[in-house]
């Protein structure tokens, strides 16, 4: 019996790995024959109120159309398994009297108390399958079961991603013509009211603000799409971090002057040239900047930091805010993902970028949170001279 697990073990474990449906169905069959030392094998399965051939091993000898009134409909109806003769087939099927098998496993394939079709593994030697085979191919047919499940799960989830990646790149594109429009009109009306003190330049500053945040998230899923498909373009050269970063603060405090954001220049005046695109490095630290405003409280601090521990410099963006959960710091950086608590508005696609493009100019980037503690994001950007020691 030790044996015979063992043998089950090591063939479920090999369809157990992420397969597409097909490769399952395929995978699942071969082993079953195995197992039992068997010439033939199909899986069935219920689509559309009928069994439908799912995979057979060889089409000629699989093309008999189940009926509903025949032993396989039975056994996924009753769920139990049956050990079929010639004879038993042929009165079935009389066309059937012609093919040479001599012995035919039934297996249900049912998942929580449900049928969802049949295995079926064929054997043309002399001797009949017995209860020793049908009890090995009775486990093997739960855990077969799990496995396509499992693959009919992934298939489907990948669909819908794929999906919602071509619903979004589309939404994207349509929504940034007439966007443009409404940021160039609305851009006219701040520079004409937005330095007043009435309620339209509220307004209008207000106006400016949201079409602005609108911007970033269209632009973002424009960049998503460029990363998925590998034509997010880099136009590399030497840039300053320092620099860079006063001008996200000096933007910010334009945004959100009540907002109490500070650089702490460690590197004393020192070169702090890396190889970069600067505007996507601009992008990162934006989003890093706008997260700890989105979780802190108004009245606390945002803390860049810039110091140098050769080769890399290291940027950090500190803040005092709700924290992340340590189930949630491992996907982060997942396109689309926020965490269970998040109450905040967004998509879940800042760190997705940001840890995309920091990786494209052989950088690093990690997060240290504690809930209620605040958060750390720290950037690894190697100097200027040894970027050509890091591999992209």
């Amino acid at each position: 019996m030790e044996n015979i697990l063992e043998k089950i073990h090591k063939s479920t474990l090999k369809f157990l790995v992420p397969l597409e449906p097909g490769e399952t169905y395929a995978t699942i069959v071969d082993e079953a024959m195995k197992l039992v030392g068997a010439e033939y094998g199909t899986i069935l399965l219920m689509q559309k109120d009928e069994l439908r051939r799912a995979y057979s091993s060889d089409l000629e000898f699989f093309k008999l159309k189940p009926r509903k009134t025949g032993f396989t409909y039975t056994v996924f109806k009753t769920r139990q398994p049956l050990i079929l003769t010639p004879e038993q087939v042929e009165e079935v099927h009389p066309e059937a009297q012609n093919l040479p098998f001599r012995s035919d496993i039934l297996i249900p394939l049912s998942y929580k108390n449900s049928s969802i079709g049949v295995l079926s593994i064929v054997s043309l030697k002399d001797h009949h399958f017995s209860e020793k085979e049908l009890g090995i191919l009775k486990i093997f047919g739960s855990l077969a079961t799990l496995a396509i499940k499992k693959a009919q799960l992934y298939a489907e989830a990948k669909e819908a991603l794929e999906m919602r990646d071509i619903f979004m790149s589309m939404a994207a594109h349509e929504l940034r013509t007439p966007l443009t429009t409404i940021c160039g009109y609305i851009q006219l009306l701040n520079a004409k009211y937005g330095k007043t003190d009435t309620n339209e330049a509220r307004w209008v500053r207000e106006l400016y603000n949201e079409s602005n945040r609108l911007k970033t998230i269209i632009n973002e899923f424009l960049e998503v799409n460029r990363i998925k498909a590998g034509k997010l373009h880099f136009e590399l050269e030497e840039c300053s971090l320092c620099s860079i970063a006063e001008q996200v603060i000096s933007n910010f405090k334009l945004t959100n002057p009540q907002r109490n954001i500070k650089l702490q220049d460690q590197v004393n005046g020192s070169p702090d040239k890396v190889i970069g695109d600067k505007d996507k490095l601009y992008q990162v630290l934006v989003n890093l900047v706008e997260n700890g405003l989105k979780y802190s409280p108004p009245d606390s601090e945002i803390i860049i930091s810039l110091s140098f521990k050769s080769p890399c410099f290291i940027l950090k963006v500190k803040d005092r805010g709700t924290g992340i959960a340590s189930k949630d710091l491992n996907r982060v950086f997942e396109g689309f993902y926020r965490g269970e608590n998040s109450q905040q508005e967004g998509m879940g696609l800042g760190l997705f970028l940001a840890k995309n493009i920091i990786e494209r100019h052989r950088g690093d980037i990690k997060i240290h949170s504690k809930l209620n503690k605040g958060t750390t994001v720290e950037v690894r950007l190697p100097k200027a001279s040894s970027y050509g020691n890091f591999k992209s």
